[in-house]
């Protein structure tokens, strides 16, 4: 996801299993309830590549890139 700086990012996750989703860089968190949408809501003011990713399966969302 590409996105410019001073951009409100809007990232809404759903899952079927327990997990804590992390933004990196931006040290942002949700907790993830199975079959619950999660909304977390920043504005990305700080450029660079973070990656999101699930705590507890490891798995890598996307990658958010800000210019």
């Amino acid at each position: 996801m590409k996105v410019r700086r001073g951009t409100t990012v809007r990232i809404t996750i759903t899952g079927d299993a327990a997990d804590e989703f992390h933004l990196h860089g931006y040290d942002r968190t949700l907790k993830i309830t199975p079959g619950r949408a999660a909304t977390l809501e920043l504005v990305a003011d700080t450029p660079g590549v973070f990656e999101a990713e699930l705590h507890h399966s490891g798995a890598r969302v996307f990658e958010l890139q800000v210019s």
